[in-house]
């Protein structure tokens, strides 16, 4: 009877651990707009939709565009080169200049992140370049 008891709350334990899993979202970047802000200069504007999960990190890189960046929920932490850690959170917004290295993460051990993120730059220029 003992056996029985316990393979029943192991079968519910594990149960709970993947449906928890299944419950995390997926990462995602989604572009929401996207427009010419001059024929002239050909520069565009995007407004992107992003959410990363829990101790999700970023390989060192930089933005070929300029970015405008609004925190709809949880925590980003951004280390721009040449400058130390900073922690934005939900409310909070910050600005990044194209060609800059930077580390960025989602601290949280049990959050999603989710960023509104502006883009104004070159159409044809890749969104993330990493740094080798």
């Amino acid at each position: 009877m003992n056996k029985i008891i316990e393979t029943i709350l192991i079968l519910l334990l594990l149960s709970v651990a993947y449906s928890s899993k299944a419950d995390e979202p997926a990462k995602y970047n989604k572009i929401l707009f996207k427009s010419f802000i001059s024929e002239k200069d050909g520069k565009d504007v995007q407004i992107r939709e992003a959410l990363f999960p829990p101790k999700w990190k970023a390989p060192r890189h930089y933005h070929n565009s300029n970015l405008f960046i609004y925190v709809i929920e949880g925590e980003f932490e951004v280390e721009l080169e040449g400058s130390t850690k900073i922690t934005y959170r939900k409310g909070e917004a910050l600005q990044m200049n194209s060609g800059i290295e930077m580390e960025a993460r989602n601290p949280s051990n049990e959050n999603s992140l989710k960023l509104a993120v502006f883009q104004v730059g070159n159409p044809d220029a890749a969104f993330v370049v990493p740094v080798e």
